[in-house]
């Protein structure tokens, strides 16, 4: 994943749904840096890498997942 991109963002410090953000940089110290979007407006945020999950907001051109049909 490049940056800067939109992604949205799941992490321990929020519950409910993901929150749109854009992602800025990765740093070496352990966070990711993101322009977090709130209902007062956009905030720099530092979040935890270990603690966070990140899904690109664009779909992925070409990629397919192939799943094994499940017998029953």
């Amino acid at each position: 994943m490049e940056y800067p991109t939109d992604v949205h963002v799941y992490f321990d410090g929020m519950s409910g749904e993901a929150k749109r953000a854009r992602l800025l940089a990765i740093s070496p110290h352990g966070y990711y840096e993101l322009n977090l979007q709130t209902a007062s407006g956009v905030r720099r945020a530092l979040v935890p890498i270990g603690r966070t999950i990140l899904i690109g907001s664009d779909v992925e051109p070409g990629v397919t997942v192939d799943a094994p049909e499940v017998e029953r």
